[in-house]
């Protein structure tokens, strides 16, 4: 049986076990990392989108409730963001047009979320003409949300 005794010597063998662990993650946390840039002093600054503003056409209007204004921008990846509201027009005629930059090379079938929850559709076409409708119980003309819609463009 081995028996163990708490005396000086058990006293310095805990103190250089705790030092020896607390030494390393000191000597880590001292170190810099090489793949990082040598200049850390001042964070990048984020900067917030510039949103361009979307003429609602066809009898389509802002939605209201507290919603953005129909609104567009492209990103650095060419990833086109939608947000905003729509409400009142009809399926025949276009909710909007995007600009030549932020259009489509191929016809978009995106979905959208109408009034009470609703499913609805956006048809965006290569020329930028954007129509939004349903199936027929004219959910998306009392509200639709193009918040949270995005596609590449060429």
């Amino acid at each position: 049986m081995i028996k163990l005794r708490w005396g000086p010597s058990a006293f310095v063998l805990s103190a250089i076990a705790l030092f020896m662990a607390l030494g390393g993650t000191g000597y880590a946390l001292t170190q810099t990392d090489s793949a990082q840039p040598a200049d850390q002093s001042a964070p990048a600054s984020a900067t917030l989108p510039a949103w361009h503003s979307l003429t609602l056409t066809g009898g389509w209007t802002y939605g209201g409730y507290d919603s953005y204004h129909a609104a567009y921008y492209k990103d650095s990846q060419k990833i086109v963001h939608l947000r905003g509201s729509a409400a009142g027009g009809g399926s025949s005629a276009p909710a909007f047009r995007l600009p030549l930059t932020a259009r489509p090379s191929h016809t978009l079938w995106l979905q959208v979320y109408a009034v009470q929850g609703s499913s609805g559709g956006l048809q965006i076409e290569p020329s930028g003409k954007a129509f939004l409708f349903d199936d027929g119980g004219g959910m998306v003309t009392a509200y639709t949300s193009l918040d949270g819609i995005s596609f590449r463009v060429p």
